[in-house]
């Protein structure tokens, strides 16, 4: 748990850790798609680019770009309707995962230092979910995503 951030199941921080969970096979395995790399970052840019132009107006919270430069690990959006919009991707066959369910104050790793409730974050956790966005989602598939995130009613 030490190595993997104090996670001792997804999202949960019993105590603070580090982010050591690169192996020698990893690494190697890393090196190797290392010349891929500029490529896939241009793809997930391309993707979170059209996120960005077609899903305002389609009730969900979009992020602004703050930097050109990001590599765009994941695409977060915000609905208020967060659980039945993704019953409602499942449905159409769009998987989607909540990554930060739980903001920092409310960590048992941070119990210890009585950190300030953060409302705005309560929010954004309750809210928050990740669309799918990586090098290999084709345009048809990005397709099927925003169509399915415009038909969501609430």
């Amino acid at each position: 748990r030490l190595r993997n951030g104090g996670l001792s199941r997804p999202s949960y921080h019993e105590f603070t850790g580090m982010n050591s969970r690169l192996d020698e096979i990893q690494a190697a395995v890393l090196r190797a798609r290392l010349p891929f790399l500029s490529r896939w970052t241009e793809r997930r840019r391309s993707l979170a680019a059209r996120y960005r132009e077609q899903l305002p107006g389609a009730g969900v919270v979009v992020p602004a770009e703050i930097d050109p430069g990001t590599v765009y690990p994941l695409f977060p959006i915000r609905s208020e309707e967060r659980e039945r919009l993704r019953e409602h991707l499942q449905a159409s066959g769009i998987e989607t995962m909540i990554h930060y369910p739980m903001p920092l104050p409310h960590q048992p790793a941070f119990t210890d230092q009585k950190p300030a409730e953060s409302p705005i974050a309560d929010t954004v956790c309750r809210e928050v979910m990740s669309l799918p966005l990586h090098p290999a989602l084709t345009e048809a598939a990005a397709s099927q995503v925003i169509s399915a995130v415009r038909a969501f009613t609430g």
